[in-house]
Order: C-alpha cells, then structure tokens, then sequence
C-alpha cells in the first residue's frame, strides 16, 4: 500500500518513565500525554498508541505472577504494565506529513524522548481484518466481526452476532466466553426468563448482546472502563438491540431490582470480593420453579472451589459445573 496525500504519517518515539517539558516540568507518561494532546491536538494529532504489554510478557517481567489469565492485554485495575516500564515505545498519528514532521522535531529536544523514525501508516485495514474469521461456538451459534453482512438473529437453536474486535473483552475466542453463551442458551431452551439481564463485567458487551438477541427484554451492562462504553453501544447497534441495552459504570440504582438471569465474566478475585453484591442481584424463586440463574465464568482450576462455596454459601444451591480447556463456569439455578 502506497502513501498517499490522504495517508495519515507516524512519530515512532521511545518515552522514558519522565519527560522533560518545554517549561522545564518533567512529568510522567501520561501527563506527557496530555500535553500532546494540548500542544498538537489542533495541529494534526490523531491519536497515541502507548503501546502494550500481553500477560505473557508482564510475567515475564515480573509484572504479573501469572500468565494464565481471562484478558490477556489488561492489567489488574491496580496495576499499570505499561507505565511500569522504565522505558516504552509509543506511536503518534499524524493527519499528513507536515504535521508529522514538525512535531517530529520538537519532540526530539526533550528530555527523556527519542524520535525513532518518520512513517507513512501504510498498515492494510484489510490485512488486519484478514485475522478475524467467524467463531463457531458449541451449543450457541456463530459470532462474527462486525463489518461482515447480515443481522443479527435467533432461528432453529442457533445464534449469530457481530461483534467489533479489539475493543474490551470479549470476541466470542476465549474459552470463558463460549461457556458463558453456552448457558445463556441452555437457559433460554429451557424456558428461564429472559425478561431482564445483568451482564457484570460486559467487557465488549456480548453476553448482554447475545442475551438480547435471543429475546431479552432489557439488559443492564455494567463495565468500570469507561472507555469502551461506546463499543458496547455501538456493538448493541449493529446487533439491533441498542434500545435494550444500558451501560454504566456500577451497579444499577434501585432497592430490590432482581434479574431472572446474571451473568459475571470476571476474574476470581472479583467474583469473591462482589459476591454479596452480585448474589443480591439475582431473583429467587418463592416455589420449586427456578426464577433466577447466576454464570459465572473466568475460572481456573484452583479458583473454583472456593468461588463454589462462597456464592453456595449466599444462595444456598449447588452449581453445575461446565469446563472448556483450562477454564471453568458455574451455574447457580434459584
């Protein structure tokens, strides 16, 4: 692919943990970050790539005790891999050459930045599309990325729905995810109610989604990461269920709001810290039918018995249990 007067250019820049400012203030990363965004966002500055660190690396750096993990690119919440490092590459898009260039040489006077190289972003959207493929879940359906054709539907037992890669958790790949909709569409054969959902953790937003589009009638996504707020919105858009679907950031207000069915696809961590709140939640039934069920996923091996007899202790129900590769998933029928 050719550059071209429409092609945006990058400034490849290794950052180290403190920059030196025009002003003489030596800040951190993102405080450096900032002061881009202030200096160049009216003069070409499209975006900043900080760059990443997956689990495997953060491990190998001593970052992370573990490489098995739910979400492979994200930190926990009190840990920030990338401005742990004392060095780190960072990228910034430009709108056109000139803009590139003239930032390129003011960002090489600073203290604690180093100009790599000058690029025209020549990356194929079409290549990088070329990595994702349709995902065959067992027992749910099929979950597609997003620019493909078609609707979203549920017809004859199977599923399909798009889903934008790349931003928050959830593609449909990982093991912990197909266990969730698995359930979601045992339940739903089943008969459980579908009336409302609470999706704790929503990440991309596709069990709530998915949950939708077999006939849910409102669903709550809560995710603490305000920043891909807009891609479970946008999911839910191109999914045609926007008009069911609400994101926050907690918990929904409301004494006694109960859900016939909760899912909460998070680490053990959480789901041990959150269960009175996540229990609390779910709608119990006053008769021998079940009026509520509770999946929790993101489970290893030597996480499930304990989370077991935690949420067993606030339900009072035993769980089944379902596993896929190293993971494993409870389900709670009250």
């Amino acid at each position: 692919m050719n550059p071209t007067a429409d092609t945006p250019w990058v400034v490849d820049l290794a950052i180290e943990r403190a920059v030196g400012l025009p002003s003489g203030d030596r800040v951190g990363r993102e405080a450096w970050c900032e002061w881009m965004w202030e200096r160049w966002g009216d003069a070409g500055l499209l975006g900043i790539d900080e760059g990443g660190i997956d689990v495997v690396e953060a491990a190998a750096l001593g970052l992370a005790a573990t490489s098995r993990v739910v979400d492979a690119a994200a930190a926990p919440a009190d840990r920030d891999w990338v401005a742990a490092r004392d060095s780190g590459g960072v990228s910034c898009w430009f709108s056109d050459e000139p803009s590139a260039h003239a930032a390129a040489q003011e960002l090489a006077k600073l203290v604690g930045c180093r100009v790599i190289a000058v690029r025209p972003d020549t990356c194929d959207p079409e290549a990088w599309r070329a990595g994702f493929a349709r995902i065959d879940v067992p027992g749910f359906g099929a979950i597609l990325p997003a620019w493909e054709d078609g609707d979203a539907c549920a017809s004859s037992g199977q599923a399909t729905l798009f889903i934008e890669p790349g931003a928050g958790f959830g593609t449909g790949l990982h093991e912990t995810t197909q266990l969730c909709l698995a359930v979601l569409a045992s339940w739903r054969r089943a008969g459980g109610s579908l009336e409302r959902v609470l999706d704790v953790g929503a990440g991309s937003g596709i069990l709530g989604i998915a949950a939708a589009v077999l006939g849910a009638g409102h669903v709550d996504a809560v995710e603490i990461d305000p920043l891909v707020h807009d891609a479970i919105r946008g999911n839910a858009r191109r999914n045609g269920v926007a008009e069911r679907l609400t994101v926050s950031a907690a918990m929904p207000a409301g004494a006694g709001l109960a859900y016939p069915l909760v899912f909460a696809n998070i680490v053990a961590e959480v789901l041990l810290a959150e269960a009175a709140a996540v229990c609390s939640r779910l709608r119990r039934g006053a008769t021998a039918e079940p009026a509520g069920c509770l999946i929790l996923s993101g489970l290893l091996d030597a996480d499930v018995a304990a989370v077991t007899e935690c949420y067993q202790r606030h339900l009072g129900v035993e769980p089944t249990h379902s596993s896929r590769g190293d993971w494993h998933c409870l389900r709670f029928v009250c």
